[in-house]
């Protein structure tokens, strides 16, 4: 958030000073096992952090995201914290994938190499981690996609150590490339109510 007497954050500045550059190595991510741990299509039918989707957007302002941890701890916890109370059973469904990915331009969002905080000293981390509004998230993402990035380098919500890394899967290179390496499916979730 600006500080008092601060004219307000603009969004469009302060992407725009925000470094560009080649990012290759191993992600992870907690997805649906109906879908395939590059394929980004759950992102076009609901809305999240960085991405719009037919959910609450029309078509012509929709875009995907696949959403990636740089740790798999990450990735778990980035699941947790999107499970409601009343949907603990999804995680009965989840899948751990592990990725390989090599872009040519991706925006640096974070301060430094552990990604705890945002590159931008204006703007908070809870400023990015609100779990219902992503007006500023999708302002982020509009100007960073608007700069040609494939991929940016966010914090993560849950506050490890390493950052999350949003793919554009639209917007990705000839030479880029995500591909999944290997998945795996643990078992999340007990139904206490259940259990003898």
């Amino acid at each position: 958030m600006a500080a008092a007497g601060l004219p307000p954050w603009d969004v469009a500045t302060a992407v725009a000073a925000c470094p560009i550059l080649s990012w290759s190595g191993e992600v992870w991510r907690c997805h649906s096992r109906r879908y395939d741990g590059a394929n980004a299509d759950g992102s076009l039918k609901t809305t999240g952090r960085y991405n719009r989707a037919r959910d609450k957007f029309p078509d012509h302002d929709v875009w995907p995201a696949l959403y990636t941890a740089l740790a798999q701890h990450i990735a778990l916890g980035e699941r947790i914290r999107h499970t409601t109370a009343q949907a603990l059973s999804a995680l009965a469904g989840q899948r751990v994938g592990h990725l390989s990915v090599r872009l040519g331009l991706v925006l640096n969002g974070c301060e430094s190499d552990d990604c705890l905080t945002p590159a931008w000293t204006e703007i908070a981390p809870d400023d990015l981690c609100h779990p219902t509004n992503y007006r500023m998230t999708h302002a982020i993402a509009a100007a960073a996609r608007a700069r040609g990035a494939e991929g940016m380098l966010i914090p993560s919500c849950t506050r490890f150590r390493g950052g999350n890394l949003i793919i554009f899967p639209d917007l990705l290179r000839p030479n880029s490339e995500v591909h999944v390496i290997d998945t795996e499916d643990p078992d999340l979730f007990v139904a206490w109510d259940h259990v003898v």
